[in-house]
């Protein structure tokens, strides 16, 4: 029998996980508390324009692709997105304009041109964050902390005897400032700490792996548009055979022990094999799993 699976939330983590499970067989229902997919990617229309909110660079467009090729489709059939000459610009109040230029080079060239930080300077540092993404992706990014197992596989071992080279024991600002003699620059790489909500005073060096997505692998935009991903993906989960439930908001998740039975939906109680959640982790602990 398929194992009856409830998702929470409709992010771009949610269908993805959705995706896969229907790809393994399983019986894959998501629930949203909105009318409609995509969590912090969303859009809004008005006077016959459409505006992408949220997320606004699309990096590692492979980890998408993938999820149509394991579903046996074509991503082209779904969706096609673009590489970017540049990411974005930035400006301070002394007037100076820096273009993030995907070619690592012009950017370097240009970080020198204005700030008088050393071209070389900008290339030992991304070249620094690719070797760091290198020795975190096997374990952070494509294998569970949770299972034991995963400690045991030789990325795993190979990355703990390179520890010494992630900068866990100094915070992104401080190493930044000893890499950078000019403020500007400090703070154009600080604020990678904010892709996913860290504080770049508090947050351990090890996050410098961050430019390394957008400066040495490329930044792409999706042609119809950011949200274009999450149609994309949504119909692809549809085709597959998943549901999705909209404005149904889960109250709680149902603990027997310590396996997930099930879940309550606005008073209704639903039991399910599995649950998966893709709710941010603190909303996720206070109020569907307050015990």
């Amino acid at each position: 029998m398929k194992q009856k699976t409830a998702v929470i939330g409709s992010g771009v983590a949610g269908i993805a996980s959705a995706v896969r499970l229907a790809a393994k067989g399983y019986d894959v229902t998501v629930f949203e508390q909105a009318a409609r997919a995509g969590g912090k990617v969303s859009e809004r229309r008005h006077g016959g324009f459409r505006f992408d909110t949220g997320p606004s660079l699309f990096t590692m467009p492979a980890l998408v692709d993938e999820l149509f090729t394991l579903s046996g489709k074509d991503p082209a059939d779904y969706f096609s997105y673009r590489p970017l000459d540049s990411s974005c610009k930035y400006f301070w109040e002394d007037g100076t304009v820096i273009n993030a230029w995907l070619d690592r080079d012009a950017f370097a060239d240009e970080v020198e041109e204005k700030t008088g930080v050393t071209a070389d300077r900008v290339i030992r540092f991304l070249e620094k964050s690719r070797r760091m993404y290198d020795i975190t992706a096997d374990v952070f990014l494509f294998n569970s902390l949770h299972r034991l197992s995963n400690f045991r596989k030789p990325g795993h071992r190979r990355s703990m005897l390179r520890v010494h080279e992630l900068d866990v024991f100094t915070t992104m600002h401080r190493k930044n400032k000893k890499w950078f003699n000019d403020p500007r620059i400090v703070q154009l790489f600080d604020r990678y700490a904010t892709y996913n909500g860290s504080n770049p005073y508090k947050t351990p060096a090890t996050l410098n792996i961050i430019p390394h997505l957008e400066h040495n692998t490329g930044v792409f935009f999706p042609e119809r548009g950011m949200y274009h991903i999450v149609d994309a993906l949504a119909k692809l989960a549809m085709d597959m055979g998943v549901r999705f439930r909209f404005n149904s908001r889960v109250e709680r998740i149902i603990v027997d022990g310590k396996r997930a039975k099930g879940i309550i939906v606005e008073g209704e109680r639903l039991d399910f094999d599995l649950v998966v959640s893709d709710v941010d982790v603190v909303t996720l602990y206070r109020n569907l799993l307050p015990d």
